[in-house]
């Protein structure tokens, strides 16, 4: 099907990721890597020698992104402890087999919010260079933080203004492709403080003001309410988790989210398994995931919602008890238990997750000139959001690289 310079593949159902209507009956042409043209069946003529690929009742739609991954972690229920006793070696194979897990799930691009000594970088640039099969990967590097801060032993610490601006232009010199700061404190780290912000606005401004005039974007860790808010005031291009948390519960504010929506920012929701499928008895610390914040924050992303807020579904992949190949399943939890609409849960995995990375002319929708990533399902997600577990085919850049759950290596060269 994909041997050819150029290809088409129809089907009943079409999804293409801006959120708009489905396209009913409708045929995807593709030259090389990129799509020529989307549209319908008895309008589009197909190039000379060009027969379509029938997917039937099969639903097509772009390549699934997840916005938030953590590329050399386990994802296992004690994630956590079990990525910190990795050596470099164990961490890096377990980049690689968690990039074939990525592309048999859909995935075909991710962003990594943190790793240890720019090792995902080296992942990166042997997927890109077709070494390994795996999804496009954009990644931060080592996080920044404060000393003693969420995720201290994989990171840049700092504690002042000139240490922040010094670990921005560190990390764009170690060739990474956005900044990831840690704003608050989090549950991975014993001792730092979910609830308060690990920098004072000065801070903020001087990692966003420094990345934006390097061309990088920031995706900020923020969970306390004072870390959202001054996140929202430095134009952080991406807000992770946001649940507002504070003096032990949380506490949604109205005004920082009609800030976020005035200025475009995008929330990445980054949820962990934990906050919605483990029981408080399967985690090994059940007093830093207090189970009774649970349906609260499930309604913090209702209102969010409701105000128009940019919501990226992403999974945090890495964290406990999440794996990289389970973003369907709380794709699954957001439309069924929280009650988002479906249309809007898959846009926040597709269209909406390209442009947080800043790759909506690339990735994200199948329209003309974008790189041709293209999965295909079995079923119709619209009406079972479900069906997105049932991945029959992945097309990235316009080479099949997985069937029926199977990895499809390229030719060898030799």
């Amino acid at each position: 099907m994909t041997s050819a310079n150029r290809w088409a593949v129809k089907s009943n159902r079409i999804i293409d990721g801006t959120n708009g209507p489905v396209l009913n009956d409708g045929v995807v042409v593709v030259e090389g890597n990129r799509i020529v043209s989307v549209g319908p069946q008895s309008t589009t003529v197909l190039p000379r020698g060009v027969n379509a690929f029938d997917a039937g009742d099969r639903t097509i739609m772009p390549g699934m992104i997840d916005a938030h991954v953590h590329m050399l972690s386990t994802g296992g229920n004690s994630g956590g402890d079990e990525s910190r006793a990795m050596n470099d070696q164990q961490a890096t194979l377990q980049g690689a087999k968690n990039s074939l897990l990525a592309l048999k799930s859909g995935l075909t691009t991710v962003r990594d919010c943190g790793d240890r000594n720019f090792l995902s970088l080296t992942l990166r640039d042997s997927i890109a260079s077709g070494q390994i099969p795996g999804p496009r990967m954009l990644c931060s590097g080592p996080v920044i933080t404060t000393t003693a801060g969420q995720l201290w032993w994989n990171s840049v610490e700092c504690d002042t203004t000139d240490d922040l601006r010094r670990a921005v232009r560190t990390l764009v010199k170690n060739g990474v492709d956005f900044i990831k700061m840690m704003g608050s404190g989090g549950n991975a780290t014993p001792g730092s403080n979910p609830e308060a912000s690990q920098y004072d606005a000065e801070g903020y401004h001087a990692v966003a003001d420094d990345a934006h005039r390097m061309g990088k974007k920031v995706a900020v860790h923020v969970h306390g309410v004072e870390a959202i808010r001054m996140a929202v005031n430095a134009g952080m291009d991406t807000l992770e988790h946001v649940p507002f948390r504070s003096d032990g519960t949380i506490k949604y504010n109205d005004q920082i989210v009609q800030d976020i929506v005035d200025n475009g920012l995008i929330v990445s929701l980054a949820m962990p398994a934990t906050w919605y499928r483990l029981t408080e008895a399967d985690m090994r610390d059940t007093r830093t995931h207090p189970g009774h914040l649970w349906e609260t924050r499930y309604d913090t992303i209702r209102r969010m919602h409701a105000a128009g807020v940019k919501l990226v579904v992403s999974s945090d992949q890495g964290s406990t008890g999440t794996r990289i190949d389970e973003l369907p399943l709380l794709a699954e939890f957001l439309v069924n238990d929280v009650g988002l609409p479906t249309s809007d849960v898959i846009y926040g995995m597709t269209g909406l997750s390209a442009e947080a990375l800043g790759m909506e002319d690339q990735v994200g929708t199948l329209e003309p000139n974008k790189l041709a990533d293209i999965v295909i399902v079995d079923g119709d997600p619209l009406a079972d959001i479900g069906t997105l577990k049932s991945v029959q085919k992945v097309i990235k850049d316009g080479q099949t690289v997985a069937s029926d759950g199977a990895i499809i290596l390229p030719p060898s060269k030799q």
